[in-house]
């Protein structure tokens, strides 16, 4: 039973990690027209920037459970590596989890206070011409991490799972 909820919150994070993983196809396109429009048609865009700027936000937020997820973060693996998976376990459920744990309750509490001020004053950018709400973007910090929580969570249970020599596929 809880091998069925660890799989099924792993398929919603792959899931919302795929759908964001197009967000740099449109990050590529919105640099490009703005190229376009700059270099051959002196035409430049008050919007291309900051957009893709709020995309990149999206992008490395949304995507970081995906990320923590497939083990594509970057880690200092001079001893780890060398490990058993259960003593890499052991030490993801002490150290890793404290220190995450800390990491996240920062970034959601702070992140949340942050967005919701931009969203109470309606704060918009800077950029004239655009003058696009800002908070929407900011929202993205404490979303992505909720997701990148609940992905570490799954991991650990995971890794709990593993120590007790029940065997999980991930």
């Amino acid at each position: 039973m809880v091998e069925r909820l660890l799989d099924r919150l792993d398929a919603v994070n792959e899931v919302i990690g795929r759908a964001v993983s197009l967000v740099i196809c449109v990050m590529i396109a919105v640099v490009m027209f703005e190229t376009v429009a700059r270099y051959f048609f002196n035409a430049p865009t008050p919007w291309a920037h900051e957009s893709s700027g709020w995309l990149q936000v999206a992008y490395i937020f949304l995507g970081g459970a995906f990320a923590l997820q497939r083990g594509f973060l970057v880690r200092v693996d001079l001893i780890y590596s060398h490990l058993s998976p259960r003593a890499q376990a052991l030490i993801d459920l002490t150290l890793g989890s404290v220190l995450f744990g800390l990491f996240a309750v920062v970034m959601i509490w702070k992140g949340t206070n942050f967005a919701y001020l931009s969203f109470k004053m309606g704060e918009i950018s800077a950029t004239e011409a655009w003058s696009g709400p800002v908070y929407p973007a900011k929202f993205m910090i404490p979303a992505g991490m909720i997701l990148l929580t609940l992905a570490w969570l799954t991991r650990s249970c995971r890794q709990i799972l593993l120590l007790l020599g029940r065997d999980t596929d991930r």
